[in-house]
This record gives C-alpha cells, structure tokens and sequence, in this order.
C-alpha cells in the first residue's frame, strides 16, 4: 500500500555539536537510541552514529525539543514492569504455574504473551514510519492488522467510515479511465481523495491516542510475535517495537521467564524426548529475546532474522 500524502515524510533536521567544540551542524534526523543518535548530511547517502555521551546534551535539548522529547521516552524507566514484578513477588497467585511438562511451557507462555499490550506513543510514530518505509496513513493502517493478530477486536471510526464512503472518493474511482476532456473533474476527484486520506489519517492517529492515554492495551505480545512471523508485515512490528519500549520488555520478560521455567523443568525429567523438547522451546524462546533486545541498536538487516526466530517461537505454541 503505497499511498503518497505530501508532506508526510519530510526529512526532520537536527542541530548538533559536540562536547566542548562550538561548532554546530545540521543533520538529517534518521533514528536514535538509548545510547547513541544515527544522521546524515543533507544531499548526502552515508550515515553517521554518534553516542550522546560525546555531544553537548544541554545544546541537543534546547534546539532540538521534539527529539529530546523522543530520547525522554526511550530513557523513562519501566515502571509498569517494575510494578508487575512487584506484585508477583506479594501475590503468589501471579506466579505462573510451575509446568511438568514442554506442553505446560508453551501453553505458560501463549498465556503470558495474551496479556494486553499498549502500543507507541504518537510522537514516536512518524519515526516508526520512516523507518519501516511507509507512509503514516498504511503505518496506521497497519495497527488494524496488529490488533487482528492479537486477536483483538478492530474498532470502527466513525471518521474514517465516513472518509471511505465520501461520494467525491467514488468520482474519483470513475475518472482514473476517463479521457482528457475530464482532467479538471480527476484533479478534483484528487483532491478529494487525498483529504479523504487525511481525515482518516487524523481519525486513525485520534484513535491511537485515545487508546494509548486510556491504557486499552489494543495489542498482545502473540500479535507482535505472528506479525514478525508473516514476511509481508514483519516490517511494522519491527518499527512498532524499536518504539514501543514498554512492549518489547513485556515480550522480552515472558520469554525470559519461559526460558528459566524451561531449563528448571529439564533439570526435573527424565524422559529424553521430553529433555529434548524443552532444550528446543529454550532454543527458540532465548534467541527471539536475544533479537527483540538488539532491536534498538542494530540496523534493519536484522529484521529477517527476527522473522525466523518468530517463526520458530510461534511453532511452539499452541494452536
């Protein structure tokens, strides 16, 4: 889907300088981690990383507000998780039950990864979107496809129904084999769809936010891991989670969890084959957490990796 709305995915600036050096100059904004921030040169292709720990932050902060904003988030700690972790440790009834079998552990960690997931905020998804190659419109199209995965009912908007039903959009539909003599009515019919397109991006992104700021939790850790498994979105869910900070440490956390469940088990059975299954579910589990974790850091090659392990994780469980 490769619509084209103007203005969408302008290059972000960004004025940096380092530490005790007054020069300053002006990059194109790409992304940035916890540790370090990747730009280019304007009219050039090389791409440039530099740790924050050598620029001068105070000079970053003030000059670039909407990309410390970003850098904020990504640094906030992960209260939520902490939060979690503290209540397992008082309830014992939020423990997982200790499995006695390699069925147990898949069935264990299909349970934890349902749990409900938040999202990106809506600063970060212009960045998402840049960096999975897609406009913002298809990016938050998308979103209906995570929730799909995550079994998770996709709600209608209002805004966005009635953009799809505009009559000027069915105008615009006829005159794309009209002839010459209709050029006028097709550039008005254009413009009719790309405010339809904007209104449904707006509708889309309105939505998002309400969600986000009303904890709903639209997403599961099994829709992300299905999306990275399907080769055709495994795009989005690897932008999503270079952005959604709090959602790749919940999958992280439940996988490292399954993977300590794992190897406790395997201590416990005597059975060889079912040794070998939980060796396997270990295999599988520890690798996708080894990839989520460097999703921040490493650059979009890995995405066909992540693919496979997904695939490899979601073949354990069940059906």
């Amino acid at each position: 889907m490769a619509l084209c709305l103007p203005g969408l995915l302008s290059a972000e600036t960004v004025l940096l300088r380092k530490a005790g050096n007054p020069a300053v100059v002006t990059f194109e904004y790409i992304t940035q981690d916890e540790e370090t921030i990747m730009v280019r040169l304007p009219g050039r292709d090389g791409v440039l990383v530099y740790a924050w720990s050598e620029l001068d932050q105070d000079h970053a902060k003030t000059n670039n507000p909407r990309i410390w904003e970003e850098r904020a988030l990504l640094l906030r700690p992960p209260e939520e998780a902490m939060a979690k972790k503290k209540t397992e440790e008082e309830d014992p009834f939020a423990a997982a039950a200790k499995p006695n079998s390699p069925q147990d552990l898949s069935k264990n960690l299909l349970s934890e990864l349902s749990e409900g997931l938040k999202g990106m905020t809506i600063a970060s998804m212009p960045v998402a979107a840049r960096e999975a190659n897609m406009d913002e419109l298809a990016f938050w199209r998308g979103y209906d496809d995570l929730r799909r995965f995550s079994n998770r009912p996709n709600v209608t908007l209002t805004e966005v129904a009635k953009a799809a039903d505009d009559p000027e959009e069915a105008a615009s539909r006829s005159a794309a084999g009209s002839s010459p003599k209709s050029a006028p009515k097709a550039k008005s019919a254009q413009s009719a769809r790309l405010a339809a397109q904007t209104a449904e991006l707006q509708a889309r992104a309105n939505k998002a936010r309400m969600d986000f700021e009303n904890d709903v939790r639209p997403f599961t850790g099994a829709g992300y891991v299905k999306m990275l498994a399907d080769g055709s979105k495994a795009r989005m869910a690897w932008a999503m989670l270079r952005r959604a900070s709090d959602d790749r440490r919940a999958i992280v956390a439940a996988l490292r969890r399954q993977d300590a469940a794992a190897a406790e088990l395997s201590d416990r059975l005597q059975d060889k084959t079912s040794k070998g299954e939980s060796a396997v579910f270990r295999k599988a589990v520890t690798t996708l957490a080894d990839g989520l974790e460097k999703v921040t850091r490493e650059a979009s090659t890995m995405e066909a990796g992540l693919t496979g392990e997904a695939q490899a994780v979601l073949a354990k469980l069940p059906r």
